[in-house]
């Protein structure tokens, strides 16, 4: 099979979009090579898997130049110019969608042409389509700044000072533009600081945070926030609800500093822009995760919080983004075990049945079967579990793992052990063979494996498993999947063997 970038570029493209980029190639002004249209022409039809054993550089040669001799830079040149043009036309689309970016990009080329007047229409326009939009984000208020900027150096040029009015009214240009560029420092930087903060934590780096510290002690936010206000008409709250986050996570020992950020974003959520609102939300419920992960005590229930947090994520559709209408999978699936966690079954087969939908198209089906499979489990109807979860094809599922560990739970819950020994046996070798897997993970899920293993070979009759010690044994580890599930089958085991020989004692005596 035949790949390379510009094939891979072409896998991503819709069908409306081929057409689209089709139309760009015949155009003249984009494209004068016969031989680009031809060879897009015969790409497209292997469109959208460019699976087929027949698709091939040779095939393709052949299909393009009938009878001659095979070559391969012939081939090469032609994907690599094709590319060219595959990138220039998502550039241009892209300029078509980001409105305010392009008339940026006009408006400087009007300058540089010394055409005025209509340089002056088009900063009016931005800035409309900048209030219409009426999302004050960092991209607002750099886009202001722009605005400002530009109309202030071009009436330097071009305007002779007359009144006293005029310099105050080119004054308050220049002003404006200080505090909005200052908005958008104050934004950006907090949410790199942010997001440094969250990637140290992640992988255990300590120093960084004498960084951020040292930061925020160099830029006294709180003095700049007071500035702008004092200095601005706008009501801006997205600079407050930044520091807010940035506080929370820099005091993270502190719940109230947790309370004051969910407090201010709640109220001025209506005000951000999509990106943000999927930012600051998506924050929250790290914070959440965070302290489960450390192991810190709070004054409030946090599995519940997380739930709470999740249905407003879900239900004002914060997961939204610039980029992206659909539900991640990650959090769809976050959604799913918390909702095993904190027993919201209902709500759980609610959300299946309402928000599968809204997944990539292509995952809707995998996830909506893994969903009912996992929400059946809960149920206990291991049979109506395993004929969901039968009917997903492994290799187009997401999370892999997920699937084999519902698949040898539900074994063992209708008493195939068989099946359940041999299922861990398959599953220990898709562990080691697949290099994606880190080793902590293969750990991770290879205690769950042997623990699973113990609990099958007891139930097929043999004794030499010691419950007691395993019960001990799980209950002490921190790297073992499913502890809970795992800690419960083996106390139902304990209590029926405590059972049975209290029978035998009764019968004896």
């Amino acid at each position: 099979m035949y790949t390379n970038a510009l094939i891979k570029l072409l896998e991503t493209l819709s069908d409306k979009e081929l057409a689209k980029f089709s139309k760009f190639l015949n155009s003249p002004y984009y494209n004068n090579r016969k031989a680009l249209i031809n060879f897009f022409n015969v790409l497209r039809k292997f469109h959208p898997g460019f699976e087929q054993k027949n698709f091939t550089k040779e095939n393709i040669f052949k299909k393009l130049y009938r009878n001659k001799k095979y070559n391969d830079s012939t081939v090469r040149n032609l994907a690599s110019d094709l590319l060219k043009c595959l990138l220039f036309f998502l550039k241009a689309e892209r300029m078509k969608r980001e409105d305010i970016e392009s008339s940026f990009f006009l408006s400087h080329e009007l300058f540089e042409k010394n055409a005025y007047d209509l340089f002056k229409k088009e900063m009016s326009k931005t800035e409309l389509l900048l209030e219409k939009k009426n999302t004050f984000d960092g991209d607002y208020f750099y886009n202001r700044y722009k605005i400002n900027t530009d109309l202030f150096y071009l009436n330097l040029l071009t305007q002779k000072v007359l009144k006293k009015n005029y310099v105050v009214s080119e004054s308050k240009k220049m002003t404006d533009g200080i505090i909005f560029i200052l908005i958008f420092f104050i934004i950006e930087s907090i949410k790199h600081n942010d997001n440094l903060l969250k990637y140290t934590r992640s992988y255990n780096i300590n120093r960084y945070k004498e960084f951020i510290t040292d930061f925020i002690k160099i830029f006294n936010f709180e003095e700049m926030i007071k500035f702008v206000n004092k200095n601005s008409s706008l009501k801006i709250h997205i600079i407050e609800i930044y520091y807010s986050l940035l506080k929370a996570f820099i005091n993270f020992e502190d719940e109230k500093y947790y309370f004051e950020y969910k407090n201010n974003l709640k109220e001025y959520s209506g005000s951000l822009g999509i990106n943000d609102n999927n930012f600051l939300f998506s924050r929250l419920l790290d914070y959440c995760v965070l302290k489960i992960n450390s192991s810190q005590k709070t004054s409030f229930d946090i599995q519940m919080e997380i739930f709470e947090l999740n249905k407003i994520y879900i239900e004002k559709e914060y997961y939204k983004t610039g980029t992206s209408s659909y539900i991640p999978f990650d959090l769809y699936r976050n959604v799913l075990l918390n909702c095993i966690t904190v027993n919201k079954l209902g709500y759980m087969e609610t959300f299946i049945k309402k928000y599968s939908k809204f997944l990539h198209p292509s995952q809707i089906f995998s996830i909506e079967s893994y969903s009912l499979a996992l929400f059946h489990f809960q149920k206990s109807d291991f049979e109506k579990a395993l004929q969901c979860i039968n009917k997903i094809k492994f290799d187009q599922f997401v999370y892999k793992l997920d699937m084999k560990n519902l698949q040898l739970k539900i074994h063992y819950e209708i008493g195939e052990f068989d099946a359940t020994l041999y299922f861990i046996d398959s599953y220990r070798h898709f562990l080691k063979n697949n290099k994606l897997i880190s080793e902590s993970r293969r750990i991770f899920h290879n205690n769950f494996l042997s623990s699973v293993q113990k609990l099958s070979l007891y139930k097929s009759g043999s004794r030499s498993v010691n419950l007691e010690y395993l019960y001990d044994t799980v209950n002490a580890s921190d790297n073992i999947f499913d502890k809970n599930w795992i800690l419960m089958k083996i106390s139902d085991l304990i209590s029926n063997k405590g059972k049975q020989t209290a029978q035998k004692n009764l019968i004896r005596s």
